[in-house]
Order: C-alpha cells, then sequence, then structure tokens
C-alpha cells in the first residue's frame, strides 16, 4: 500500500462514478476523482469491482425482455455471489472511497463490519418480498454490498480496514490531498427527483458540514491530511430531471424560471416556478454559509471549494441561460442538461436517471477540480481533460438504448434509490 498517495477521495454517488443508477468498474474508472488523477499523471486506484452492485440499469433498458420477476432473479443472483468466501479484490484498499448514498454523517460512521454483517438479511428481506415491495428493500442493500466492498475489498474480517470508517480509513492513508463530494443524500436529492421541498433542511446540512469540516481540519493539524477539495451543493433546477411538464420551447416572456416542475420520472411532485427559485436561492445561500464557515474552521488555509453551482449555470441550456463560450458540441450533437433522447439528439449531462451525470457530465466537474487545483497549488495538467475523449469514454453515450421510456418498474426502482429516506433529514 503506497505510502502518502497523491490524492483521495470520500463522498456520495457522484463521486462513486455512479451513472444511470449503476456502479461497476467501467463507471468507477470515469468518476471525476480517476479524471482529476488522470489529468496530473498521479497513481490512482480506482474501485476493481468483480461485477456490478445487484444491477445494471443500462443493461436493463437494451433488454428485449424486462420484467419484475427477472430483475429480483438477477438481483438475488447478483447479491449472492457477493456473499461467496475469498477476496473481492487484489487491492486491500482504494484511493476513491466514495460510497453512493451517503450522507455528510455517514463518513464517521459506516464501516465494512457493520454493513457486510448485514448482507444475508437484506437478501432474505428481497427474497421474501412480494411485488413492487422487492424494490424498496434494494437501497438499504446496495449500499450494504457497496460500502462493504469499497471500505474492505480484501473480504477478510482480519483486515485492518475492516472497522475503519471513510475518515479513519484516510486518517491511516494520509493522502497529499482529499477530493470531497457529499451533501446531496441529505435532502437536495429528493427536490431533484420528486420536485419537492419538504426534505431540504438548510440547518441540518449545515451543522453536519461543520462537524466533518471540524474533523477533517483536526486530521490536517495532524498531519493526516495536507490539502482539501470540497464541492460545494449543485444548483436542483440545472438537473435533467426537473421539468416542465411539457418540454418547453422557451422561457415565458421575461421570466427566469418555468412556471412549474415535475419529476420527469413518473412526472411526480410539483413545484411552482417561484418555489424553484426560492430553493435554488436556499442551496446558493447555504453554500455560502458552509463556506464562510468552513473557512474559519481551518484558519483560512488548507481548503478550497469548487463551485459546482456556478459551473452548472454555465451549462444550464434547459433554461436557456448557456452562452455560446460555454456551448457543448461533439460531433452535431449540443450536450445539454435535459433528460436524454435518441432522436434527434438531445440530453447527454445526464444519464437514464436523469439524475446522474454521463462521462462527460462527470468531466465537467472533473476540469473545474483541476483548475481549483492549479490556482491552489500552481500545478499544470499533464493530461488535461478532454470532453470528446470523455464522450467517446462513454458507452451509454455511444451505445445508446433504442428505448428510452421508463417503465413503471424502473420509475419505481429509481425512485426507491433517489428518495432513501434518511434519519433526521
Amino acid at each position: 500500500m503506497p505510502d502518502r498517495p497523491e490524492l483521495m477521495a470520500i463522498g456520495d454517488s457522484i463521486y462513486n462514478g455512479t451513472r444511470s443508477l449503476t456502479t461497476n468498474a467501467e463507471l468507477a474508472a470515469l468518476a471525476v476523482p480517476a479524471q482529476v488523477a488522470q489529468a496530473f499523471g498521479w497513481d490512482f486506484r480506482t474501485p476493481s469491482y468483480p461485477r456490478d452492485v445487484l444491477f445494471d440499469l443500462e443493461d436493463l433498458f437494451r433488454s428485449d425482455r424486462f420484467d419484475l420477476d427477472g430483475l429480483k432473479r438477477s438481483v438475488l443472483e447478483n447479491a449472492q455471489a457477493w456473499l461467496d468466501p475469498g477476496r473481492w479484490s487484489a487491492d486491500d484498499c482504494f484511493d476513491n472511497i466514495s460510497i453512493a448514498q451517503t450522507t455528510i454523517a455517514d463518513q464517521a460512521a459506516l464501516t465494512y463490519n457493520n454493513n457486510v454483517s448485514t448482507i444475508a438479511d437484506l437478501i432474505d428481506d428481497v427474497r421474501q418480498a412480494q411485488g413492487f415491495d422487492f424494490v424498496g428493500v434494494l437501497p438499504a442493500l446496495y449500499e450494504a454490498i457497496n460500502a462493504s466492498f469499497l471500505l474492505n475489498p480484501s473480504n477478510d474480517p482480519a483486515s485492518v480496514f475492516a472497522d475503519r470508517t471513510p475518515l479513519e480509513i484516510l486518517a491511516q492513508r494520509k493522502p497529499k490531498r482529499l477530493l470531497v463530494n457529499i451533501g446531496i443524500n441529505d435532502g437536495i436529492w429528493t427536490i431533484c427527483l420528486m420536485a419537492t421541498k419538504d426534505q431540504f433542511k438548510p440547518d441540518a446540512i449545515a451543522t453536519d458540514m461543520h462537524d466533518l469540516g471540524v474533523r477533517l481540519s483536526d486530521m490536517r493539524q495532524a498531519g493526516q491530511i495536507d490539502r482539501v477539495y470540497l464541492n460545494l451543493l449543485p444548483k436542483p433546477s440545472c438537473v435533467a430531471n426537473l421539468m416542465p411538464r411539457v418540454d418547453p420551447g422557451a422561457l415565458p416572456r421575461g421570466a427566469d424560471y418555468f412556471p412549474e416542475y415535475l419529476g420527469r420520472l413518473g412526472q411526480i411532485g410539483g413545484l411552482s416556478g417561484a418555489e424553484m427559485k426560492t430553493l435554488d436561492e436556499g442551496v446558493r445561500d447555504l453554500n455560502r454559509r458552509i463556506a464562510d464557515d468552513l473557512t474559519e474552521t481551518f484558519g483560512g488555509e488548507g481548503l478550497a471549494f469548487i463551485d459546482a453551482y456556478g459551473m452548472m449555470e454555465l451549462h444550464d441550456n434547459k433554461h436557456y441561460r448557456e452562452t455560446r463560450e460555454h456551448e457543448i458540441w461533439i460531433k452535431d450533437w449540443r450536450i445539454n442538461n435535459v433528460p436524454l433522447q435518441r432522436w434527434p439528439h438531445k440530453g447527454g449531462l445526464y444519464g437514464l436517471d436523469n439524475l446522474h451525470p454521463t462521462a462527460v457530465g462527470y468531466a465537467i466537474l472533473a476540469q473545474a477540480v483541476c483548475r481549483r487545483i492549479e490556482e491552489m497549488e500552481g500545478l499544470a495538467p499533464v493530461a488535461p481533460i478532454d470532453l470528446a475523449a470523455a464522450f467517446r469514454s462513454d458507452s451509454l453515450l455511444t451505445d445508446m438504448p433504442r428505448r428510452l421510456d421508463i417503465s413503471l418498474l424502473l420509475i419505481n426502482l429509481v425512485a426507491a434509490f433517489a428518495a432513501l429516506a434518511r434519519p433526521g433529514v
């Protein structure tokens, strides 16, 4: 295990590399931290998943026949394979230990031990569930498997990592730089999926971010991290899933928001344009609050922020705010932030769930992280990130499923994951 890696990462699905609700080795190699490490020429061990975590949603879209029973059989077979004895990976630890679905508080709580011990019972819950009920059980099983693998890929209960949280693993590995993307699952993702404001509680997010900031600052003072690069929270209205009931032709004259927003997956929820604007402003103000608080916590040194909110505004073609300077054209396709459509080509920044970015969407965020590292450390990327190359690496965009209409089963599947209820949220 290399001493003092150049780069490590913690966080949620956005740094796990999840696309279209799918997590596997291919996508982990395209995750933002991996793209950043490659740009600077740093060694970086990405998670070498031996198989998908439960399923591959994109493969399901390519299937000629897809039904509830087939999905359940496939999930049970996949989950049971994770219980087979022996190593999951030749690696003892990865440099990216970002775990899809996790919250801010999870970074100081999740371990291999307290997840792997739940897998067998959760498999039984899935097996016994009837009809659509089994879909609601999947998020807990998905997280238990993914957390267990990422935190202890040897699958060895005697490993030094078996009972360590993400923060404790960082303290042992002592990375020179830490990338962090966290906070979306603390209430913001439900805005983006369900077009509802009910679970957005800024004070709770700010409190948990403060606690994480204190822990990271203490680790820096102890020589366990040199620098932290933290992504601020995204602008909800820019996410592809929040759309008017009917695809718009233009913003109403003199307006900066559409009259209404629903969750495109299932046309669920509902927010007025005024409510959507208020939520955007609430996240913007929360970002300022987090930045001010953590800057003070770190004493103004060793911490830098990536403005994910502002980055999304630059590429907000959905609201006709994107300037010519920031347009993304690859071949004859203008890549933008509306739901993906095969022909004529639309979207491209988000995958089939309208919530997780494609390799191109991740590359834009990775470019922003690289710029911040260059500003803070004076380092220039040796292999700058290229959006066209990211497009070519994306098996969804280069081989789009013929059918992109979402069945009731898939709506329920995505909704179960993206709207996973959290204590205190």
